[in-house]
């Protein structure tokens, strides 16, 4: 699989061995319950797209959202003032452009494919960093029946149901995550995303069937498939997974919660499922009806 796919899936997802993965189950939703818990709480794999295919959470996830206290995000999508103030950090740095990054063919190449395909942001494909045109483009790649990707909707179910909302999370976090990458890497991985743009279509739809399958051993193979540095693989998922499970427990003991997160940080030996039993919790696999 090719580096740009990788980041597509990464950005959608955001999102173990084999073995292990089967050893857990395969589900979006779990439930998460300990001796010295008030009360249950909940887990969920979720995707950064507007697919309706996606939307179809069955009632039991409704169930464990309504009968939750709080919904927790990786961040917290309904803190606008947050999002606001770190706006600034997804521009390019100063004096830097993606046509001074990459080829003159190249540039003419992203170019041409974003004001076809990807309408307003392609005015801003010089001024914000090549790795959010990426995510763009990735999610660009599928429908978008809904006029929310599934994380936002989630928080703004909850937020309507008069549930707390938070964050796992910080913004600072997640940019210092990305920002691992440096400019020009990624503007060579946007480059080769548009030059491979049917492959990645292909596999951005392999990855929705399995997602929507709840294969999530198979979505840690996708995941795992291919690698950048090993710095960055381990700052993605495993340095970002003990966190959330940390913090995941400060915010259980306060009140029952339901976790909505990247899908691909659930399975695998490092993912929240078994990092959540290995620190005493029951959690199993619901069955989403």
């Amino acid at each position: 699989m090719k580096i740009c796919s990788r980041i597509a899936v990464i950005f959608l997802l955001f999102i173990g061995f084999l073995s292990e993965a089967h050893a857990q189950g395969n589900s979006l939703l779990w439930e998460i319950s300990r001796n010295g818990l008030t009360d249950t709480s909940y887990l969920y794999g979720t995707i950064h797209i507007r697919d309706k295919r996606v939307f179809d959470l069955g009632d039991s996830t409704y169930y464990a959202i309504n009968r939750s206290k709080a919904l927790f995000g990786e961040l917290d999508l309904q803190n606008k003032a947050a999002m606001k103030e770190h706006a600034s950090e997804l521009l390019m740095p100063t004096g830097t452009t993606l046509e001074s990054l990459i080829s003159a063919p190249d540039y003419l190449l992203v170019k041409k494919y974003c004001k076809k395909h990807i309408g307003v942001y392609a005015l801003l494909m010089n001024k914000i960093k090549p790795i959010y045109l990426s995510a763009v483009i990735s999610e660009n790649l599928l429908q978008k029946e809904e006029k929310k990707p599934l994380d936002l909707y989630l928080q703004d179910y909850a937020s309507k149901q008069g549930k707390a909302i938070g964050g796992i999370e910080t913004f600072e976090e997640q940019l210092a995550v990305i920002n691992i990458l440096s400019i020009q890497e990624q503007a060579d991985m946007l480059v080769e995303q548009i030059k491979n743009i049917d492959e990645e279509k292909k596999i951005m739809e392999y990855m929705l069937q399995l997602y929507l399958s709840e294969s999530l051993d198979s979505l840690e193979i996708l995941v795992q498939e291919d690698t950048l540095s090993q710095e960055f693989n381990e700052a993605l998922l495993n340095a970002r997974n003990n966190t959330m499970v940390k913090r995941m427990e400060t915010q259980m003991k306060k009140q029952s919660t339901f976790f909505a997160v990247g899908a691909a940080h659930l399975p695998g030996q490092k993912g929240l499922v078994l990092l959540l039993r290995k620190e005493g919790y029951t959690v199993r696999p619901v069955k989403r009806k």
